[in-house]
C-alpha cells in the first residue's frame, strides 16, 4: 500500500513539556503509543506518527493510507501542540508533503437541499444530496454537526484546513452557525440523506433554516459523533421531539424479533408520526396539550410506572430529553439497571432557558469535573 506522508518541525522552548501531555491526551482517546531510540510513535486508526523532541524543536512525521486519515492526524497533532504550548507562545507550524494545500476537513461534506416534507405541524424533513457519504452510515454514531450559513450570504464560506494543519477561523459575518442533528435516513449508493428538524416558535439557526429552506440551498456537515444503538434482548427508549429522529432511526434498524417500549413526549396528537416498529414493540405517545416543552414530568412519570423484572434478558435503555428529565431518568436507570447485563445511554439534548451554546458549555464543564 502506498502511504501518504506529511512532516513538520515546530520550534518550541521545551518540546518535551509539550510532547508529554499530548501523548497522555491521545492515549485517553484510544491511540497506541510507544517509544524507541528517542522517537515517540503514535498509531491511531491506520495512521502512524513519529515525534522526536530535539533541542528547541519538535519534529513530526505522519504516514497514513489516505488523505482523510492524514489530515485527521495533522489536526490532532497541531491542535494539541498549540493547546499544550506555554501561554502566549503559539508556535508556527508549517507542514510539507502530501495534503499541504488548504482544503476542507476530511469529515466535512457540502450538502444541497433536494426536497422538503412536512411530517407534522412542527416537524419538517429536509432531503439532501452529497458526495462520499459512506463515512456517515453508522448506527453507532448517529449525530452530525450542521454548518448553517448566515441568512442572505450569497456564497457560503466553509471551514478550511490551513498550511499549519489547523482549522482556519472565518470572519464573523461569514461564520456558519453549528448545530447538532441526527441523520434520519441515508442512502450511500444514491448519495442522499434526510434530516428531521423541529420547527420552534423561538427559532434558533437550525429551526430558522428549516422554516425558510429552498431547493438548492447548501449547508455543511461534519461528523459523525455521539453514541447510538446497542444490541440487547429488550429495549426501552425515551425521547421528546428533539430525540425523536434518533429514536425513529434506531427503531427502523432493530431486528424483526426485537422487543421493547418507546415513550415519546410531544406537543399534542397532531405531532404523532408513523414509526417503523418490530412486532414486539410498543409506543406510548405522551401529550403536553398546551403545556410548555421542558416544563412537564411526563416522561419521568411514565418511567416510574414501569416494572423492572430481572431475568428477562439484557435491556438497553436510551433516552434523549430536556435537561431536567435527563437527570431524573439517569438516576432511575442507575438505580434499576443491572451491572454487567444492562446498558444505558441517557443524554441531555437541550435545557429550558438556555441557548444551545450555553447548554453545550455546561455539558463540557460537567464532563471535565467528572
Amino acid at each position: 500500500m502506498t502511504m501518504l506522508r506529511a512532516e513538520t518541525r515546530i520550534a518550541l522552548p521545551d518540546p518535551a513539556a509539550v510532547l508529554r501531555p499530548l501523548c497522555e491526551h491521545l492515549l485517553e482517546h484510544e491511540a497506541e503509543i510507544g517509544e524507541a531510540d528517542g522517537v515517540t510513535m503514535i498509531r491511531f486508526g491506520g495512521s502512524r506518527t513519529e515525534l522526536r523532541a530535539d533541542s528547541g524543536a519538535l519534529s513530526v512525521v505522519i504516514e497514513a493510507p489516505d488523505l482523510a486519515q492524514l489530515q485527521g492526524s495533522k489536526i490532532a497533532i497541531a491542535s494539541h501542540v498549540v493547546e499544550f504550548s506555554p501561554e502566549g507562545a503559539a508556535p508556527a507550524i508549517n507542514w510539507s508533503g502530501d495534503g499541504a494545500e488548504p482544503m476542507l476537513p476530511p469529515d466535512f461534506r457540502v450538502l444541497t437541499v433536494t426536497g422538503v416534507e412536512q411530517l407534522t405541524p412542527h416537524m419538517r424533513r429536509i432531503r439532501f444530496r452529497g458526495d462520499d457519504l459512506a463515512h456517515y452510515d453508522s448506527l453507532e454514531a448517529l449525530h452530525v454537526r450542521l454548518f448553517i450559513p448566515p441568512a442572505g450570504l450569497a456564497e457560503p464560506a466553509w471551514p478550511m484546513i490551513g498550511a499549519d494543519g489547523l482549522l482556519q477561523s472565518l470572519p464573523p459575518e461569514q461564520r456558519p452557525a453549528i448545530r447538532k442533528y441526527t441523520i434520519r435516513e441515508i442512502d450511500v449508493a444514491a448519495g442522499t440523506l434526510a434530516i428531521d428538524f423541529v420547527l420552534h416558535d423561538d427559532a434558533g439557526p437550525g429551526s430558522a433554516f428549516a422554516a425558510g429552506v429552498q431547493i438548492g440551498d447548501r449547508i455543511g456537515m461534519a461528523g459523525p459523533g455521539g453514541r447510538g444503538l446497542k444490541q440487547a434482548e429488550r429495549y426501552l427508549f425515551l425521547a421528546d421531539e428533539t430525540g425523536l429522529p434518533a429514536l425513529a432511526r434506531m427503531l427502523a434498524h432493530l431486528p424483526a424479533q426485537a422487543r421493547g417500549l418507546a415513550l415519546i413526549e410531544i406537543a399534542d396528537a397532531n405531532e404523532r408520526q408513523p414509526l417503523p416498529l418490530p412486532e414486539g414493540f410498543d409506543v406510548r405517545w405522551l401529550h403536553r396539550d398546551g403545556v410548555a416543552p421542558g416544563s412537564t414530568t411526563l416522561l419521568v412519570d411514565a418511567l416510574a410506572t414501569l416494572d423492572w423484572p430481572p431475568g428477562e434478558g439484557s435491556l438497553y435503555l436510551w433516552a434523549a430529553t430536556e435537561h431536567t428529565a435527563f437527570r431524573e431518568i439517569r438516576a432511575t436507570a442507575r438505580q434499576h439497571l443491572r451491572p454487567g447485563i444492562d446498558e444505558h445511554l441517557v443524554v441531555s439534548y437541550w435545557r429550558a432557558g438556555l441557548a444551545e451554546e450555553q447548554h453545550m458549555a455546561e455539558k463540557k464543564q460537567a464532563a471535565k469535573a467528572a
